[in-house]
């Protein structure tokens, strides 16, 4: 036993002395070969490294506790007498140091071939560490920490071009982005680690930075996206974040053809497979898989968008070897380029989307593509430019396709929307559209590196075409459109409540009884309207007038109820005084004998006047009515109650209610409304009568109908009274003495 306890102390002072110092120092530099910040982290979770007692590693421990079993030894303490006998007791000390060396011996093999696993073979470290990943069920630091080192491996592998970590890898991240792709929100789309993302930018970064030649498969993987992508042949939606990460990938590969090409060639298989239109499915009245074939056609806009983009991109570096990849490229005989538009049709419905501002109004186009040097938003408008000149670019291409088939023609539009708000769109931006073409007829070293031969005039012949075809489809729409029953509706009910509205304000000035001996010399009448108006108001899917429904019934009452009936007031007075405006009250008192019975109609007033009848003994006589007449201000019409006017709302002829059709809305105020399509054959008469040959515009009658008429008696008597105005010449100015009462 004690030639053991020898072998013990021994081999515990060398491990102590010796090793321990000398792995202390290998340990110190694992990392440093793979340029790892997260290496040293992963070797201190293994055993015997990993902490357990504040910062004290598990072999620290053993150590510890092996040379502070020599105590035991040293010191020699006796065992009680009852155990003195018991073989283990008596001969525990040794035990005791003969367990630890051999516990502590383990352990230093142990985290011996630990530290030579981490300091050896890059190939069989990456191999433990995958495995390590994957063994890892649970989402948590040291699983990150894991990824992250892995990731380190892979820019290692790049920058010193170890072809045999190569195979592990892309077997590892393929898995990996695979196992994503397997469970996530249909909604979104699957959304990888941020440490997936950033190595897939990194791996292009760095091989750009190295010359890569020899890692060109794990290369390929990364800057052709089929990571991000997917390579199954059914429907795969991009998550948003997937789309950035995307962009920023191509960003970075845009200047090298190689990997733009490998790019465009996996995009094209994704969008030919995993984005293939899906065929209408149909049951007796209807197609049952509409929700489907809406769900891929939006997301083959979203990545056609994204396509286009980057071809704006090549076009804003002048990579233009790159453009003529993208443009010839074809996997299939006779060619055929899905990420390109097939038609004139989809060329000008891209060009629209892009130069048109209000289409990504939530989410800008030089907000999702950002261009190299291009970072603030005095110059972000060149990212939606040179998309439009690359789509324009597209549009040239067309003249120089060749068809394979009888019925192909490249240079015409087959079918225009029939959307007059699209119709609209693509008519306001002809003009940019024209001029984006001919700076790209105009840039001859682009048309000779992608060897188009073109007839300019032809282009802009075509172009011409365009612009008329597009300005016919707008008449043909606008002739085909029906009139809204809902927007007819609405401009009903708002003119019934805008025009009664109007005659009701004047209602506390209507005399309460019926009189006789009426002044047939001032009869007032007040009538509607017949208004010429745009039809496109009163159209669906067309660009209605601002108000349409209430312009025209605010019109009439503001220009001619609240302007009209106030003014029959100045018809009907018989006296008329004008006085200094601090005289108001005077004045009034000297009109106002009797205030009972009387009524003092107020029009117009300032601040001054108002301040004056606050709190006057005439504040309960007084009623204030609307007026639009701007020369009708600070006036009073004082005067009996039952010389107030009578309103008479008349019946409006048989014949022009037949004539117009029209409805009634009000049957108090003999209301009736209606909106005529007179381009209708059954309306040609209306139109021959109203509408000019020269207006190319098609027109719609807006009727608003009414007869109202305002009466007075012949024996009225009723005072006007005015108040000087330092703005306003009035007149000659009234003493008081003047003034008569009624």
């Amino acid at each position: 036993m004690n030639y053991i306890i020898e072998i013990c102390v021994a081999i515990d002072i060398a491990v102590l002395g010796i090793a321990y110092p000398i792995l202390v120092d290998k340990i110190s530099n694992i990392g440093t070969k793979y340029k790892s910040e997260y290496l040293p982290n992963i070797f201190d979770s293994e055993f015997p490294q990993n902490k357990i007692f504040k910062k004290n590693s598990i072999f620290q421990l053993v150590l510890i506790l092996t040379i502070s079993s020599f105590i035991f030894k040293i010191f020699s303490f006796q065992p009680i007498d009852y155990f003195k006998e018991n073989i283990f007791i008596k001969n525990s000390a040794d035990i005791i140091i003969f367990l630890l060396t051999a516990f502590l011996t383990f352990s230093f093999f142990y985290w011996l071939n630990k530290i030579m696993l981490y300091q050896g073979k890059a190939s069989e470290l990456l191999k433990y560490l995958i495995n390590k990943y994957e063994n890892l069920k649970e989402e948590n630091q040291s699983k990150t920490y894991v990824l992250k080192t892995i990731n380190e491996f892979t820019i290692y592998a790049i920058e010193n071009q170890d072809i045999h970590l190569q195979a592990s890898l892309l077997d590892f991240y393929s898995s990996l982005f695979i196992s994503y792709k397997e469970n996530f929100n249909q909604e979104e789309g699957p959304i990888y680690p941020n440490d997936l993302y950033n190595i897939t930018n990194e791996i292009i970064t760095t091989s750009i930075e190295n010359k890569n030649k020899k890692l060109k498969a794990i290369e390929h993987k990364a800057t052709s996206g089929t990571w991000l992508l997917g390579e199954s042949s059914g429907y795969n939606k991009i998550s948003k974040i997937t789309y950035n990460w995307i962009w920023r990938n191509i960003v970075d590969s845009s200047k090298n053809k190689e990997l733009i090409s490998n790019y465009w060639h996996s995009a094209s298989q994704y969008f030919n497979y995993s984005l293939s239109r899906i065929i209408p499915e149909y049951n007796i009245r209807e197609i049952i898989n509409q929700e489907e074939i809406q769900k891929v056609d939006k997301e083959r806009k979203r990545f056609l968008e994204l396509n286009f983009a980057l071809g704006g991109l090549l076009y804003y570096q002048n990579n233009f070897t790159s453009l003529k990849y993208i443009l010839t490229f074809s996997q299939s005989q006779p060619p055929t380029y899905p990420l390109l538009p097939q038609t004139m049709d989809d060329i000008f419905y891209w060009f629209d989307h892009f130069s048109n501002e209000f289409k990504n109004f939530d989410e800008p186009i030089d907000y999702k593509y950002y261009f190299p040097e291009i970072d603030n938003l005095g110059i972000s408008r060149d990212i939606n430019h040179n998309i439009c000149l690359y789509i324009s670019l597209l549009f040239v291409r067309q003249f120089t396709q060749q068809t394979i088939f009888i019925y192909q023609n490249f240079k015409i539009f087959h079918n225009l929307t029939d959307d007059l708000q699209e119709l609209y769109s693509y008519n306001e931006r002809l003009p940019y559209f024209r001029n984006c073409i001919e700076k790209i007829i105009s840039n001859v070293d682009l048309l000779n590196i992608l060897d188009f031969t073109i007839n300019d005039a032809e282009i802009i012949e075509t172009f011409n075409e365009l612009e008329a075809n597009i300005k016919n489809k707008i008449d043909l729409e606008k002739l085909k459109a029906n009139l809204s029953e809902d927007k007819i509706e609405l401009f009903t009910n708002t003119t019934k409540e805008n025009i009664t509205k109007a005659f009701k304000t004047y209602k506390v000035i209507e005399n309460e009884s019926d009189f006789l001996n009426v002044d047939n010399n001032i009869i007032s009448s007040i009538n509607g309207e017949l208004i010429i108006s745009s039809k496109s108001s009163f159209t669906e899917n067309d660009i209605p007038n601002i108000n349409f429904d209430s312009i025209y019934s605010q019109h009439i009452a503001k220009n001619k109820i609240n302007y009209f009936l106030p003014n029959t007031f100045l018809l009907a007075k018989t006296n008329r005084y004008l006085i200094e405006r601090k005289q108001l009250i005077d004045g009034l008192d000297r009109i106002i004998k009797n205030s009972d019975n009387k009524i003092i109609i107020l029009i117009r007033p300032n601040f001054d006047s108002r301040q004056l009848l606050k709190k006057s003994k005439y504040e309960d006589i007084i009623v204030e009515i609307p007026s639009t007449n701007p020369h009708l201000n600070d006036i009073f019409f004082i005067l009996d109650k039952e010389y107030l006017p009578k309103f008479e709302s008349k019946d409006l002829p048989e014949k022009e209610i037949e004539k117009f059709k029209l409805n009634l809305l009000d049957d108090e105020y003999k209301l009736y409304s209606n909106v005529i399509d007179i381009n209708l054959p059954e309306n040609s008469a209306l139109k021959k009568e109203y509408i000019t040959d020269d207006d190319k515009e098609l027109k719609a009658l807006i009727l608003i109908s009414f007869i109202f008429l305002i009466k007075w008696r012949k024996d009225r008597k009723i005072t006007m009274l005015s108040l000087t105005s330092p703005f306003e010449e009035k007149g000659i100015v009234n003493d008081l003495d003047e003034l008569k009462p009624i």
